[in-house]
């Protein structure tokens, strides 16, 4: 792939199909089950993940950032398809191997289908399932150790070779249809995310604020109240010297993790409240996702495009990170690095309790010299107060799928500012089919909170969830079903 065009959907979605159909599909069947794979059920499960990508429009750095977004969001949903049995094992030349593969659980065989028949290397393993580099060779050294029991086969690298060979083997005889018509076709008709952002100053400065605020984001509001600082985190606690993340599956998901992005007009910091794998503790997840998770909302853009976590902890009132060097890669200028370790200094201290006032110190491969910026003469703390914006919308989050009924909206304003103004826009219809002011804390402190429940149709279809403040209007796409 020479063309870079990789930043405009149009030209990558028909590219993406015609290089990764066949390999993107017979991946998703052994992910599913590796000894008796359904070809029917992959190529439907690639075809909505590539609408899925094409709808949220997300922005990529380079191809490859492009294709190892296909591969991890492929590998994502095939953790989600109960591998049912088709019958007959299609693995009668290794009858053991991968139907020991099989029986164990997602998170250790996916290292191995990833690695010995996608051929990823180690990061980009640790790319596609979400986890640190150390986590993925913890894993797959843990598997071949289980597999080497199971199969009675003392010899890894023998085994290893089995394994290879029995997973190209059935690879190599799916035959995935021709979809690229009905993918394409899906993807013109999939909701467009259309917003007026004329005059989204107002609103792009709430994010960008944030980052470079002192204050601290805080999970959603259950009901409006004064807040003193909207970034304050109560929902985390990471304790105790020098903590870090770990491979542990107690527990599989994040719930309301802080993750900021930078508004794409105005280069301001926005965060998104999303509830993300596991990645060790929750400092590690957050810092995690603002290297690697593509925002949900098309407007919004990151510094970062890549990279691993080494390390994230916390002793005292200092927050470590540990980044590797080719999480820096894309950096030109010392400005645009400082911004992007803004975005990582406001995750990291939302992350944890009490956070708001703790430093945080960034090290590349365990070194304090950062590109560009050298040794910091300090750690980094949320920039002041001045680059906070008036408002931030955490929900609804852009393009979610609602019930009909009550929907919640939520967020945080400027107590000097008026109560924002909401609107619910059918775009079927064409029109607004329902207004109002949402509901705020009060007054006396310098942010508020404010949620509002706005009564969602009975009638499916997409709407635009619409609140101004002023001149400044910021909208959400939903889709009611």
């Amino acid at each position: 792939m020479s063309d870079e065009r990789y930043d405009d959907r149009q030209f990558w979605l028909p590219a993406l199909y015609q290089e990764q159909w066949v390999p993107m599909v017979r991946l998703a069947a052994l992910l599913v089950r590796p000894d008796q794979p359904d070809l029917a059920g992959a190529e439907m499960l690639v075809r909505d993940v590539l609408v899925e990508m094409y709808r949220t429009d997300a922005t990529f750095h380079s191809w490859a950032h492009v294709v190892s977004t296909l591969r991890a969001n492929v590998t994502s949903a095939a953790r989600g398809v109960p591998a049912e049995s088709t019958g007959q094992s299609s693995t009668a030349e290794h009858p053991d191997a991968l139907p020991a593969l099989a029986g164990l659980p997602h998170r250790l065989r996916d290292v191995v289908i990833l690695k010995l028949y996608a051929g990823t290397r180690l990061a980009e393993t640790a790319d596609a399932l979400g986890i640190t580099r150390r986590a993925a060779r913890r894993r797959w050294q843990r598997v071949m150790v289980e597999l080497t029991r199971i199969c009675d086969q003392p010899d890894r690298d023998s085994l290893e070779e089995t394994l290879g060979e029995a997973l190209r083997g059935v690879g190599d005889r799916l035959a995935p249809g021709d979809y690229r018509a009905e993918v394409l076709e899906q993807a013109r008709i999939a909701p467009e995310r259309r917003r007026s952002w004329a005059n989204r100053a107002v609103v792009v400065a709430v994010l960008v604020a944030a980052l470079a605020a002192g204050f601290g984001l805080s999970t959603l509001w259950s009901a409006p109240s004064n807040q003193a600082d909207p970034a304050a985190s109560t929902a985390v606690t990471v304790s105790g010297p020098d903590q870090t993340g770990s491979d542990s599956s107690a527990a599989t998901t994040q719930d309301g993790v802080q993750v900021f992005y930078l508004g794409r007009s105005d280069g301001l910091l926005y965060r998104e409240v999303r509830n993300l794998p596991t990645v060790g503790d929750r400092l590690n997840t957050a810092v995690a996702a603002v290297l690697n998770v593509a925002p949900l909302d098309p407007e919004y853009i990151s510094s970062w495009s890549g990279g691993q976590v080494n390390k994230a902890g916390l002793t005292g009132n200092r927050i470590t990170l540990d980044l590797s060097q080719s999480a820096f890669a894309q950096f030109r200028n010392r400005g645009q690095e400082e911004s992007a370790i803004q975005q990582l200094v406001y995750a990291a201290t939302a992350a944890v309790e009490n956070g708001a006032g703790m430093w945080v110190r960034v090290l590349v491969d365990g070194s304090p010299n950062l590109p560009l910026i050298g040794k910091p003469q300090s750690d980094f703390r949320r920039a002041g107060p001045n680059a906070l914006g008036p408002m931030w919308v955490d929900s609804p989050l852009a393009g979610v799928t609602v019930d009909p009924g009550t929907m919640k909206i939520s967020g945080v304003v400027k107590s000097t500012l008026p109560p924002p103004q909401w609107q619910l826009y059918s775009v079927s219809r064409k029109k607004t089919v329902a207004l109002g002011s949402v509901t705020t804390g009060g007054v006396g402190h310098p942010w508020t909170g404010w949620s509002q429940e706005v009564l969602l149709p009975d009638t499916a279809g997409e709407y635009r969830v619409g609140l101004t403040i002023g001149a400044a209007t910021v909208w959400r796409t939903i889709t009611v079903s």
